[in-house]
């Protein structure tokens, strides 16, 4: 693998301070046009909408609309508190030439994005994110075409249910590694969280043994990720006017295409550089180790694989990360906050490890369908940090009539998963950590059937995903004891209690994913027989 430097220009952190959409100094003549374009589409826009018309939307400007909300920091739990008590369950949110509906609701979701799909499991074109930064050639963002139909089929050969299930040894040998990682340095469990996830899907998609948490090419594919969150939850204005993509980076106010610039590179930089690793194993004949993209271009004739081929299986092998990676490591950083704010629950959990594993070892996913509350503690985890708050955008492909509104083609819809998953109609106590309420004859909805997508988008790489997230929290339960370190408890006090609300404080305020802030807590193992088993354990 060729060393890799991590350089970029700008800090991605400075997206917050500095404004993300366009200096209209310096773009005012050029941009001029454009609004007149956009107020005339607008005029007719509103005098298409005759008998049935849009949601209701918070307070907009009379051009710009909602812009200013779609910047807001964690909008969904406004979606799902303050506004859904003021405009219902279904809201839009408008800015000069796009439309957006949110819904918060499973009912709803389920109505919309399931019972309605072949109406509305496009993605919305999404000119900074797809475009600039490249990530339509993702299976998890391209449109809903024939193109897509393949990526998922390719996919599905490595990340359908039987294929996950024979990865265990794998997610066995990966939890070991993780463990000792954390016991060497607690300190730094998330740098160990994500590197463990990571190196599991290098190693199922290229045959790469990742040797450190601070791996270069981790690292790099982790900050792409930093780079398309920003795109999908800040407001751009290239998104509305698409024209502006074409400004050159040098041009007064284009910050959004040096931005761009460093974000695409890095991500075709990752996903040539690991692919051409493996077709050049697969060429002189010498694979390290067999993979999702060796196997792939074996079977499609080696080194004499044809370009359409070599797209997908490029594409698909750099999306295994979007598939799985992110999710699960959101997933296992929220069980240690939530294991050290209820340390009573953990100890539940430790007690049926201990009665049904034993102690000379660490659960295995062998052991799941024997471990319920365990697979409980893990599902309420899901449940109050739900990976993807507002869920992958999907789009109306045609027009819909929806619950007295009108749903325009072309309308972004996103599914407010954190209200979802709040929904007192659905979950007794609401903000409250209860893994019992999934446990007995009349359980409450599973969170993972919302987690992972609705209707043809649901995301390849769940099971695989779900598999992950529950050896390595069930691997924590077993050596650890994880308290809240003082700054965490002070914290939390703060926000009124570890059942307040405002715990999503506790979460990145921006951003496609709903992930823990960094946060203290004290790991240390429960007693000498879980040093031994980590010591013994092969």
């Amino acid at each position: 693998m060729p060393h890799i430097q991590m350089l970029w220009p700008l800090p991605i952190s400075s997206w917050r301070s500095e404004s993300p959409t366009i200096s209209f100094t310096g773009v005012g003549i050029f941009l001029g046009c454009c609004i007149a374009l956009a107020i005339c589409r607008t005029l007719v826009y509103k005098n298409w909408l005759t008998s049935v018309s849009l949601p209701p939307s918070p307070p907009r400007h009379w051009f710009w609309g909602n812009k200013d909300f779609l910047n807001q920091a964690h909008r969904h739990v406004l979606l799902g508190t303050v506004y859904k008590q003021e405009l219902g369950d279904i809201i839009s949110a408008v800015t000069p030439t796009h439309t957006t509906v949110f819904v918060n609701t499973m009912e709803l979701a389920t109505e919309l994005l399931e019972k309605q799909t072949a109406a509305t499991s496009g993605r919305p074109r999404a000119v900074m994110a797809n475009e600039i930064l490249g990530w339509g050639t993702s299976p998890a963002f391209r449109k809903h075409d024939e193109r897509h139909k393949k990526m998922r089929r390719v996919m599905a050969s490595a990340l359908h249910p039987a294929a996950a299930r024979s990865y265990s040894s794998q997610h066995l040998d990966t939890t070991l590694g993780f463990l000792r990682s954390v016991a060497a340095n607690p300190e730094s469990f998330m740098d160990a969280t994500n590197a463990a996830v990571g190196s599991f899907i290098m190693r199922l998609a290229y045959g790469y043994v990742s040797k450190t948490t601070k791996d270069p090419l981790l690292a790099m594919v982790h900050e792409s990720f930093r780079y398309l969150g920003v795109a999908t939850s800040t407001y751009f204005l290239v998104n509305d006017f698409p024209i502006l993509r074409y400004l050159p980076r040098w041009f007064p106010g284009a910050h959004f295409q040096r931005f761009g610039k460093t974000g695409h590179d890095m991500r075709l930089r990752y996903a040539n550089e690991t692919f051409d690793m493996v077709f050049d194993q697969v060429r002189n004949g010498r694979i390290e180790r067999p993979s999702y993209v060796s196997g792939l271009l074996e079977s499609k004739g080696g080194e004499n694989v044809n370009e359409e081929d070599i797209y997908l299986i490029k594409w698909t092998a750099a999306s295994l990360f979007t598939a799985g990676s992110t999710t699960t490591a959101s997933i296992v950083n929220s069980f240690f906050l939530m294991s050290s704010l209820y340390p009573e629950i953990a100890k539940k959990a430790q007690s049926e490890i201990d009665s049904v594993v034993g102690r000379e070892r660490i659960p295995s996913l062998q052991d799941r369908c024997s471990l319920p509350y365990t697979d409980a503690m893990v599902q309420e985890v899901m449940r109050m940090c739900p990976p993807v708050p507002l869920g992958l955008a999907h789009l109306a492909t045609e027009d819909i009539e929806f619950h007295g509104y009108r749903i325009p083609q072309g309308t972004t819809i996103n599914p407010n998963i954190w209200a979802i998953l709040r929904d007192p109609n659905h979950f007794a106590s609401p903000h409250t950590f209860n893994p019992t309420r999934f446990l007995g004859s009349k359980p409450e909805p599973d969170p993972r059937k919302y987690i992972f997508g609705f209707g043809r988008r649901v995301c390849p790489g769940s099971h695989v995903a779900n598999n992950g997230a529950w050896i390595l929290c069930a691997g924590i339960l077993s050596v650890f004891d994880v308290r809240p370190s003082p700054q965490l408890e002070a914290k939390v006090a703060s926000l009124g209690g570890r059942e307040s609300i405002k715990l999503y404080e506790l979460t990145e305020p921006h951003g496609l994913f709903g992930d823990a802030l960094p946060f203290s807590c004290q790991i240390t193992f429960r007693d000498p027989v879980s040093v031994s088993v980590l010591e013994n354990s092969t």
